[in-house]
Formats: C-alpha cells, structure tokens, sequence
C-alpha cells in the first residue's frame, strides 16, 4: 500500500508535541482528522507507532526510528516549496530559445535584454543558425523563431505557432549604382531580374519569400552569386557582385553604406516572422512572462496565458500568407 506524505507530516507533528491535540493547532486539522492520519499510515506500515499516554502518546522504538526519516523528508519538501516560489516569482527558471541568424541578430536580442533586465535569475539558453525544421528535437525547445508559417501537419500536437512581426524585403545595391542617381524610390522585378543577383543560402527565409514571389508571378531568375550569410551577402553586394535583398528592419538597425529601394511597387515585398511555443497550459511561469513581453501583453502578475488570455491559434493552410500582428506598431 501507497504511504501518503499528509499521514508522515502529521505522525511527525504528533511525534514532535507529545500529543494529538498538541498537533492540530500546528497542523489547522481537527482532532478525528488528525487522528485518521495516524490510523491510516499505522494501517499501510502494518506496525505500531505510538502508544496511548495520558493525555498524550508515547513513541514505540519503530515510531522513533521514523521519526528522523520524515524530518528529512519534511526538509526536502520545503526546499520544494522554496524552489516552486523562486520559479513562481520568476527568480529562477530557465527558457531554451532556438532562432534564425535573421531573427536573432536583427529582431529577437533587445527584447531578450529587456526580458533579462526584468527577471536576471532566469537563464537564457539561445542558439542561432540555420533552422532544419525536419530535424527539430521539439521537446528540447521552448520557443522556435522561424521566417515563415509552417504547416500544422509539420509540428507537434502540444506547439503552437504565432505570427509575431511583419517587415518589408528591399533590394539592396552598392550606393553608385544608376538606381541611386536616378533618385528612384522603388523598382520592378523585370528590372531586377535585368540585374546579377546575390542570393544568400537555400535555408534563407528571405531567399524563400522572394523565390514564392518570384515564382506567382511566373519570372525565373538566374542565380549569379550565392553567399552564406548576412554579413556576406553584404560584402558581396558592397564590393558590385550583384544586387540582394534584405530585410527593412534589419538595414535600418546596421547601417550598411548601401542604397535600397521597394520591391514590387507599390505594394512592396513583405515577410512575417513567427514564433511557436508550447499550448498555454505547458507553458512555465518564466515562458509564460516572455510570452507576453514579445506579443506585447500584460505581465504574468496581471494577466495569463492560461484560458481567458490564450495565445490565439494562427491557422495554418500550406502556402497561405497570414497577417503578422506587430507588438509595437499593430498591423
């Protein structure tokens, strides 16, 4: 038979002031229900723990050599206890981040520095890179930052996916390129395509945007130069290899010394980034908290994730574009 930790606790508490009465006021339980505690763990130890005293009860040799042993149990919940309010408190607690190099470098590092200056004692587990989806360990991650929707039938059952920032794709060019004396503001594809083109590697979510876009609107573009990178694409592009494409948010944050116009005019070209996260209810506290600090929501103090503050359900049909809610500016 199971022994219950709530028959130890209150055996100890009887142990330690003497008496069954002495015990409820530690306890905040009535006399018949502390005194069902004790017959109940006397029954599933199968062994007599006490005798009746007075008015009080004496400890036989097998009640004493319990005694130690839930005491250092009784230790080991408190330091549970303990740890269950660091975590509730967001003192401690841990949130592994998986992202894109894009992502990470342009978008995702200054709310995780604001994220850090709130709550220190929560440990940042961060990597960056290009992003196998196929290969993912879901369960080894607790936020995955992609540049694009993917399919519900690709993730778990427990994941949710959220957009979470929307930007505009430029084409990027050396500063004495025409384009620039022209004094243009934006250009077509026909002229693009007119142009060589630096592409950064196939796992780009840049790359793959401008590709779909390219491909709807029925053109083929030849592939002069491939870089693997950012900061390559960059020095590619700098140096006159071609013209590249990048990322709004992410130029005005560098300041390369290179010109940019809009794509596609005058609608312009744009991307959205999203984020999944487990369902609200598998969230932790400190999830919860980044959670509301990236949609821009209330903090965990005032509001949850949890039923009448769920994280909305972004529907994923394959090759739907979904508006991407911006926590900052909105839409």
């Amino acid at each position: 038979m199971k022994i219950h930790t709530e028959d130890l606790l209150a055996f100890l508490a009887v142990a330690e002031a003497g008496s069954v009465g002495g015990a409820t006021q530690t306890l905040n339980r009535s006399q018949p229900a502390v005194s069902e505690r004790l017959r109940s763990l006397q029954v599933t130890i199968g062994e007599t723990l006490y005798l009746r005293a007075g008015r009080g009860i004496r400890l036989t040799a097998a009640g004493e050599s319990l005694v130690p042993l839930i005491r250092r149990l009784q230790e080991d919940l408190q330091q549970v206890e303990a740890w269950a309010g660091r975590h509730r408190n967001l003192q401690e607690g841990q949130i592994r981040i998986m992202a894109s190099s894009t992502v990470a470098n342009y978008f995702l590092m200054e709310h995780l520095a604001q994220f850090r200056r709130s709550y220190p004692g929560v440990h940042l587990q961060i990597r960056t890179g290009s992003l196998d989806l196929s290969a993912i360990a879901w369960h080894s991650w607790d936020l995955v930052f992609t540049e694009e929707a993917i399919p519900a039938t690709r993730l778990p059952p427990y994941m949710r996916q959220t957009a979470w920032r929307e930007d505009e794709i430029v084409a990027i060019f050396p500063m004495s390129h025409p384009w620039m004396r022209e004094g243009r503001q934006s250009v077509s594809w026909d002229e693009v395509l007119r142009e060589p083109i630096v592409w950064r590697e196939a796992s780009s979510g840049i790359r793959r945007r401008v590709e779909q876009t390219l491909q709807a609107a029925g053109l083929e573009p030849s592939c002069s130069v491939e870089v693997t990178g950012i900061e390559a694409l960059r020095d590619a592009v700098a140096a006159g290899l071609g013209v590249g494409f990048a990322s709004v948010e992410a130029l005005d944050k560098v300041r390369w010394p290179l010109a940019s116009l809009r794509l596609d005019p005058p609608s312009g070209l744009f991307w959205t980034l999203y984020i999944l996260h487990p369902e609200p209810a598998l969230c932790s506290h400190a999830l919860r908290a980044i959670l509301c600090l990236l949609l821009g929501r209330e903090s965990p103090g005032n509001a949850s994730l949890h039923q009448d503050r769920q994280i909305p359900q972004t529907p994923l049909p394959d090759g739907q574009a979904i508006q991407a809610e911006d926590p900052e500016n909105g839409p």
